[in-house]
């Protein structure tokens, strides 16, 4: 994958991590100060303008900048976060050009449907729909996830990375989880429905 193709990956996970797309002076200072607040490090507001087009910007980032956005998004540096994006997109293009047949979404769910998620390294989480787009941690194992959490999910796909944003835990407000950077999520069971299973082996969705 060239630079260009994974910075625009790298702010796409931004945005989801963040829990919106800046798109506003107001918005894109949040975001600033939600790095900040992070890393404890800075980007500054002109370079973030720059970074998501709301001002013209011919120049490449720096390393600096580079590697202070990917810890933001809970990647070591920029050169693991090109390892990281490269594979996961080794995964995908190996094994389909659509995602049709292995994405579920959110808003296609019941209330009270649970989605049963692994991934390498013995990790995996019980999640349970409670509103629209919004998920409960009934079970987490090896992650950083905890029981109990109230979440925001779009959709999970396997093969790719788990991307949870808007996590409350108690008072405190946690803005975004990524799981299974490497190798993304290796099955997703929708408990409530055991004639839907998704894996490596059948990528596919059965209908009721």
């Amino acid at each position: 994958m060239d630079n260009r193709k994974a910075l625009e990956s790298l702010i796409h996970i931004t945005n989801c991590n963040f829990g919106y797309v800046p798109s506003t002076p107001t918005e894109f200072n949040q975001l600033a100060l939600a790095i900040k607040q992070k890393t404890d490090s800075k980007i500054s507001l002109a370079t973030i303008k720059r970074l998501w087009g709301y001002v013209r910007y011919d120049q490449n980032p720096t390393l600096t900048t580079l590697n202070v956005l990917c810890k933001y998004n809970d990647f070591k540096d920029w050169e693991t976060f090109i390892a990281d994006i490269s594979l996961d997109s080794a995964n995908v293009n190996a094994s389909s050009g659509f995602l049709d047949h292995k994405v579920i979404n959110a808003n296609s769910l019941n209330l009270g449907d649970r989605l049963h998620l692994k991934w390498q390294d013995s990790k995996e989480c019980e999640l349970e729909y409670i509103a629209y787009l919004k998920f409960k941690v009934l079970y987490a194992r090896n992650i950083k996830l905890e029981q109990n959490d109230i979440c925001t999910l779009h959709s999970v796909s396997v093969g790719l990375p788990l991307f949870i944003s808007n996590i409350q835990r108690g008072s405190m407000i946690i803005p975004a989880y990524i799981g299974a950077k490497k190798g993304g999520v290796q099955s997703i069971e929708i408990l409530d429905r055991p004639d839907v299973l998704v894996n490596n082996e059948t990528q596919e969705l059965l209908e009721d």
